[in-house]
């Protein structure tokens, strides 16, 4: 008997012995994977409700929150925009997001990041960052917004290659999850990024030949994109979220998730 199925079949004896008549899982993977193995091994009678800033979840186009948080981030990005644009800085701006980049892709393109970087596709420093950033001083930029998902890292060649402050080592000797997979949010890649930048004297040379002096800074939205006041479309995504998922309780309907397909609620 795995260890999951254990704890699926304890918490289902616990709701039992509390009277509990349904529970309504609202949440995102692990919250959802629980109820799914409360339903799998224990034929507890759960629903599922997708509810996570990260947009990560299978089965529905949105989750409710997500919205929400894209237009915090793209705010966050455009006011830092500001700051840029008058002090001609760069801003590396770390977005929430460990395997999945839908925050930061959203946000980004949103509020007109130069750059974005997300977990799903792995990037060289030399022809994503590095170029990029000589390209657009040389057309007469002189200031640019990079976003990149915490979850976000290089691909191996670029890793050996371009980086000075982290090494193959490095990734290796991160701190491990339950599947064996290094913790690449423990990178703090914003300001690894920002490291690097700054060690690029050839970067330096492009932006002084072009009349700007190159000044690097990471910022960390963190959990800011968790709180607030949610938008219209997630207060009513989350209506209709709840309306079916209560729907599905009083029809007996469990170990279902409802979703959004389209404009459509299903299970």
């Amino acid at each position: 008997v795995s260890s999951k199925e254990e704890k699926a079949k304890e918490l289902a004896k616990k709701f039992e012995e509390l009277g509990i008549d349904a529970l309504i899982a609202i949440g995102g993977d692990d919250t959802l994977g629980v109820a799914n193995n409360m339903f799998k091994f224990a034929n507890a009678k759960v629903v599922g409700c997708p509810k996570t800033i990260d947009n990560d979840i299978a089965g529905t186009h949105y989750t409710f929150g997500f919205w929400s948080a894209v237009q915090l981030a793209s705010n966050a990005m455009d006011n830092l925009t500001t700051t840029a644009r008058s002090h001609q800085r760069v801003f590396v701006v770390e977005v929430m997001g460990r395997d999945a980049g839908f925050l930061t892709m959203y946000s980004g393109i949103s509020a007109g990041a130069d750059i974005i970087l997300i977990p799903e596709t792995p990037f060289d420093l030399e022809k994503d960052i590095i170029d990029i950033l000589k390209k657009r001083v040389n057309a007469g930029y002189k200031y640019h917004i990079i976003a990149t998902s915490e979850g976000a890292y290089p691909n191996p060649e670029s890793l050996n290659r371009d980086f000075k402050t982290i090494s193959k080592e490095t990734i290796d000797n991160l701190p491990k999850d339950t599947y064996g997979n290094p913790l690449l949010v423990k990178l703090n890649m914003s300001q690894i990024i920002v490291k690097e930048l700054n060690l690029r004297d050839d970067l330096k040379q492009e932006f002084q030949k072009n009349g700007v002096d190159f000044e690097c800074r990471s910022v960390v939205l963190g959990h800011t994109m968790r709180a607030g006041t949610p938008n219209s479309f997630d207060r009513i995504l989350g209506l209709r979220f709840g309306l079916a998922a209560m729907k599905l309780v009083l029809e007996g309907k469990f170990g279902n998730m409802v979703s959004l397909q389209g404009n459509k609620i299903e299970t």
